[in-house]
């Protein structure tokens, strides 16, 4: 159990090697497991060519709780050639497969790879002139590893979950190759897990649960742009709207930019030469203009119409930004990926010897949205200075330093990411871990040193000469669409009272009862999101539409409710609580 089978880097990564500030990955821990899923796609790839001979195989890292592996093949795949793989990948585990590293120069590499054109092109791109590569009994990778040294040292439990397409190098004017995503797991019930998160997934599909719940439509006549439905709206404003509060508390300014605007921004800024393919632009007037993919220009601009003087800084700019990025059509997926996108947010301007006051005060704000939405497993990432980089070695060091030192200084572990901060500054990545234990990074923390020094924003200091402020990018939860997929997967729907659209559906038994089902929910309305069921359909019916609309609480309404003039609710487990006044049920909402 304490045999070393690699080590893992600094920056995530793992190699045969031990370097500095590395790690040992020891057998059948989870780096171990992560080191056996590229093994396997290593299988995979062995097995794709021994039933499909003329496919060329591309590239096949681990993922997370997974891996895949991209190949060109002449047809596509169907459901009976993912059975035939998977039954050939058990074959070969069956007869074990060692994976042995060589070394060799460039010019055997091309000669060795000159049937792939694929490989030919990643070969050609590799500076270094030594390459290495695996070797197993029927299949030769390039590749840097590390592997295990054979099979026998586990007993893989593996399934494949699907196949889709794929732009070589993931550009989309490159050829549409066809990527075989796969799980691998050191144990049987892992993987059963595994399988059943994803059937579960399924079934919490951000798309299903918003054509139940009546929140948004998704339409080919604006792709990749939400229509939001009233109940759609209410939940976005009531995300909003907290968020708003809370800012609010620590002196936030919110305000609002123009979506359109002249390139001439953009030139200044940098983002024309490298994000104008991203960018929807129109002409008028002689002028290119176009529709913004960020705020933080605006925000510089706002900060350059007022006269700004230290103590004016910390100075807290926040914007529910609409924002636009032109995004492929065979990219786009529900709220995860749109073109139009809300960004919650804010440019924090302030001194260098601020930095630390304001990314602590954020990242507590952070946390604290966190756990009121119910996400309480975060992951913390700390990006580094990048090879290519501007500003000073003292600026990058102090920053890097103040990151680090908020996390810590808050019992906080985290990862650095080496060589993985913007050209501008480093940042926190938080990445939250859902109810099926699926990763998503929605919060940062990035601290740049060059647009405002580039759009020219200056502020009085104590000595009133101009100085360039810090700017500090902060986003709590990132694009508002996305994260409102994210919880309703994560809560398969059942939102937290504070947010859900509609709180309680009122249930007249009968037609008689409309009249003083109007009249309650005229009452409570102003305090209750709550709605009325004036269908025909009886009432088991209407109980189950209201869950199947993912409304937490309904209120039956018939003679004896009348007479007695209580209230009896019931939640989505069948639980009932009496209320005896109106005033007593609003205060059950008003918790």
């Amino acid at each position: 159990m304490n045999e070393i089978i690699a080590y893992k880097n600094s920056d995530g990564t793992y190699s045969d090697t031990n370097t500095e500030g590395s790690q040992p990955v020891r057998k059948l821990t989870e780096d171990a497991q992560n080191i056996m899923r590229h093994d396997m796609a290593h299988i995979m790839a062995e097995a794709v060519i021994s039933l499909f001979p003329k496919a060329e195989p591309t590239i096949g890292p681990f993922i997370k709780n997974g891996f895949y592996y991209d190949f060109d093949i002449e047809r596509n795949l169907n459901e009976e050639d993912i059975v035939k793989i998977e039954n050939k990948m058990k074959e070969i585990l069956k007869e074990t497969r060692s994976f042995k590293k060589k070394s060799i120069d460039k010019e055997k590499a091309l000669e060795l790879f000159k049937n792939n054109k694929y490989k030919l092109e990643l070969i050609k791109n590799i500076s270094d002139e030594e390459l290495t590569i695996y070797e197993q009994e029927n299949f030769i990778d390039l590749c840097k590893g590390p592997h295990h040294s054979s099979t026998k040292e586990y007993s893989p439990h593996f399934k494949i979950i699907n196949i889709s397409g794929a732009y070589w190098r993931g550009i989309s004017t490159n050829k549409m190759l066809q990527r075989i995503y796969a799980t691998a797991w050191f144990s049987k019930k892992e993987l059963d897990t595994h399988i059943k998160n994803i059937e579960e997934a399924k079934e919490r599909n951000h798309r299903r649960l918003g054509t139940d719940m009546g929140l948004f439509l998704l339409s080919e006549f604006s792709a990749g742009n939400v229509f939001w439905k009233a109940n759609g709206l209410t939940l976005y404003n009531n995300i909003t709207n907290y968020i708003r509060d809370e800012q609010r508390k620590l002196n936030y300014f919110e305000v609002k930019t123009p979506e359109l605007v002249s390139n001439e921004l953009w030139v200044k800024s940098g983002h024309w030469d490298n994000f104008k393919e991203n960018m929807f632009t129109i002409e008028s007037d002689n002028k290119t203009f176009a529709l913004k993919p960020m705020n933080c220009q605006c925000h510089i601009v706002l900060f350059n119409s007022e006269l700004i003087t230290y103590k004016d800084l910390p100075l807290r700019y926040s914007e529910f930004g609409k924002c636009h990025r032109y995004e492929p059509s065979g990219a786009l997926n529900g709220l995860f990926r749109v073109r139009g996108f809300t960004m919650d947010d804010a440019h924090i301007f302030c001194t260098e010897n601020q930095i630390y006051e304001v990314c602590n005060e954020t990242a507590n704000l952070i946390e604290k949205i966190y756990k009121q939405f119910g996400f309480t497993k975060v992951k913390y990432n700390i990006s580094t200075r990048p090879e290519k980089s501007i500003g000073s070695d003292e600026d990058w060091e102090n920053s890097e330093t103040q990151l680090k030192k908020v996390l810590t200084d808050s019992g906080k572990e985290f990862n650095i990411l080496e060589g993985e901060g913007a050209f501008y500054g480093p940042k926190i990545e938080f990445t939250l871990e859902d109810s099926l234990g699926r990763e998503w990074q929605c919060g940062t923390i990035q601290i740049d040193f060059n647009l405002p020094n580039r759009l020219g924003a200056k502020y009085k200091d104590s000595n009133d000469d101009n100085k360039t402020p810090i700017m500090i990018h902060r986003a709590l939860i990132g694009s508002l669409e996305r994260f409102i997929a994210i919880i309703l997967e994560n809560t398969n729907g059942w939102l937290p009272l504070f947010i859900t659209p509609v709180q309680l559906a009122i249930l007249p038994i009968s037609e008689k009862f409309a009249d003083y089902c109007n009249d309650l929910n005229k009452k409570i309305n102003h305090k209750i999101r709550s709605t009325v069921d004036l269908s025909d359909n009886k009432l088991g019916y209407k109980i189950r539409s209201s869950v199947t609309k993912k409304i937490p609480y309904t209120l039956v309404i018939g003679e004896k409710e009348i007479d007695s003039a209580t209230f009896t609710i019931r939640d989505k487990s069948g639980e009932n609580q009496t209320l005896n006044s109106i005033e007593e049920l609003i205060n059950f909402f008003d918790q």
